[in-house]
């Protein structure tokens, strides 16, 4: 159940990276442009750091 999460958590943030690379291509504010740079730099973050909790996960199982 929590792998089904976890490959959920990770289609979400691959799909709201790929909206703020398509958003990244408009004619934005400049005011606009960082908030969504700001967005993009948050979900490129999140989704390293749900594959940095899969990987540490598969090493203790596999350790143990």
């Amino acid at each position: 159940m929590l792998q089904m999460e976890t490959k959920t958590q990770q289609f979400v943030h691959r799909m709201n990276i790929a909206r703020y690379q398509r958003i990244l291509g408009t004619y934005l504010t400049a005011e606009e442009r960082r908030f969504v740079e700001r967005r993009l730099a948050e979900e490129r973050a999140a989704l390293q750091q749900l594959a940095w909790s899969v990987a540490s996960k598969r090493q203790s199982t596999h350790a143990a």
